[in-house]
């Protein structure tokens, strides 16, 4: 994934979470990847892209699916419903 990838969809989008996975799937030849991007907070949100919005990508060599979320809570609250999804 380029540079350009990034800032046509922005880090946090579900481009960039299937673009993840999908490269970790090809460089590492694994049967499942997953990929996470998303903001955590205190700060960083914007009304397009809220704090506690996160993509969750899951990649096989067949198949790709992502997950939009909005956790709430502290910073370590949406990095943990994260993980916990």
């Amino acid at each position: 994934m380029d540079a350009q990838f990034i800032e046509q969809y922005g880090a946090v989008s579900e481009q960039v979470a299937i673009a993840m996975a999908q490269g970790a799937i090809v460089r590492t030849g694994a049967d499942v990847a997953v990929a996470v991007t998303g903001i955590a907070g205190p700060s960083g949100g914007t009304a397009q892209k809220p704090v506690g919005l996160v993509y969750i990508a899951v990649a096989t060599k067949n198949n790709v699916i992502c997950e939009q979320n909005i956790f709430t809570g502290s910073r370590e609250q949406v990095r943990l419903s994260s993980v916990a999804k």
